[in-house]
């Protein structure tokens, strides 16, 4: 029980810092943070020049604390803290609830996959370019999970117009992965028709409407897939506002083949010059260099941050 408690808490911590990044990433002009009240800033950091700040500590090292206030994530040296005060029991996460016709706000999602004992880590990758399909020229946010699995969401990560998860190598082919991957879905709709429309889907490749919403199989054999198995939902009445121009396109995304092998496992020669790639993409509307790409399961299965810097 204290085990679980306290990977909770590292992944509420962890969706705040995500959630800049998530902002940043799709070329908003400022970084929006999740807001944050008196139940979800539960630290204090007393400093040496008798001023306090009050908010979330998303990282403490022996050197600095990486710490989320109202508006941004600063990094503070040891050297000017007095005191921490940390009211871990304190934290509490209340995901939003989903709108009739909405798509669940990306931190949502990310909080219950933290919770999916099948998702040993999640990472933020480079957006690889679509040039066809529904979901081209859509700036988005790419995430692989374990290894061979992504997660991406579309548009503005708090009102996104699509979700979409894939599968390469063995796992496409696997129906196991593709029941999971629309379970997890489900679990995020709100109306009997809309889950009934998702499990009526075909896993060979269909496409069903309810609404606003259109759910949608892309199977590897499809010229747009990647050679991956894809499960999306999308709102077919946002969808085309949600476009941007090939050049602003083009400087938020990178070439497939420059990320991935065509198994979709990461091409480990070029993750180094990915992150960095990320890393600027991220500091350019903000000023400040961003910390956190992601997170995975440790051997006690409590989740940790991964870091850009790497540590």
């Amino acid at each position: 029980m204290v085990c679980y408690f306290i990977a909770a808490v590292s992944a509420i911590r962890l969706l705040a810092a995500c959630l800049l990044l998530a902002t940043c990433a799709v070329g908003h002009a400022a970084p929006k943070l999740a807001p944050i009240n008196q139940r979800t800033k539960p630290d204090t950091l007393e400093l040496h020049n008798g001023s306090s700040l009050r908010g979330l500590i998303l990282k403490n090292t022996a050197n600095s604390v990486i710490f989320q206030s109202d508006n941004r994530v600063i990094e503070i040296p040891k050297s000017e803290i007095r005191r921490i005060r940390d009211e871990i029991d304190a934290e509490v996460y209340f995901p939003d609830i989903t709108g009739l016709g909405m798509l669940p706000s990306w931190q949502a999602m990310v909080f219950d996959l933290r919770n999916t004992d099948e998702i040993e880590s999640l990472q933020q990758i480079p957006a690889t370019r679509l040039e066809e399909g529904i979901l081209r020229h859509i700036p988005y946010l790419s995430f692989r999970i374990n290894t061979q699995s992504e997660f991406n969401i579309y548009g503005d990560p708090n009102n996104p117009v699509a979700i979409e998860f894939g599968m390469y190598g063995r796992q496409r082919r696997g129906t196991k992965y593709h029941r999971m991957a629309r379970e997890f879905l489900a679990g995020h709709l709100n109306k009997r028709e809309e889950i009934a429309a998702l499990y009526a889907l075909s896993f060979k490749g269909d496409s069903k409407k309810v609404g606003n919403l259109v759910f949608t199989i892309v199977p590897p054999k499809d010229a747009d897939s990647d050679g991956g198995w894809w499960l999306c939902v999308y709102n077919a009445k946002r969808i085309e506002a949600a476009r941007v121009p090939e050049k602003q396109y083009a400087a938020v995304t990178r070439p497939f083949k420059e990320v991935n092998h065509r198994d979709g496992r990461l091409r480990k020669e070029n993750q180094k010059s990915g992150q960095n790639w990320l890393a600027a993409l991220m500091t350019s509307p903000t000023g400040s260099t961003p910390k956190i790409r992601g997170f995975y399961r440790d051997k006690q299965g409590i989740f940790r941050l991964l870091t850009f810097d790497g540590s």
